[in-house]
């Protein structure tokens, strides 16, 4: 992976990991209860590989969040201007 997709989704990992531990969702009921493969979540907490869209939205949507808050929050996570530096 490119240097700038690692720093995005080790955000996307950790902003997970954040709203996942503030609304006391677990592992277990996230996966199962909303038909998310185990792989897939543990392929988007690794961030050791691209993670589809599909799948990132389809956890957003299981921890109850609109794009926007996600963004809001991810935003958060990333380097100050990080946006700008995608090319």
């Amino acid at each position: 992976m490119q240097d700038d997709a690692i720093v995005l989704h080790k955000a996307i990992s950790k902003t997970i990991s954040l709203i996942r531990e503030d609304k006391g969702v677990r592992y277990t009921d996230l996966c199962f209860g909303y038909d998310i493969p185990t792989s897939t979540f543990d392929d988007i907490m690794s961030a050791k590989r691209l993670s589809s869209f599909y799948s990132i939205a389809k956890v957003i949507k299981a921890l109850g969040l609109s794009f926007e808050e996600f963004g809001a929050l991810l935003d958060k996570e990333l380097p100050e201007n990080f946006m700008d530096k995608i090319d």
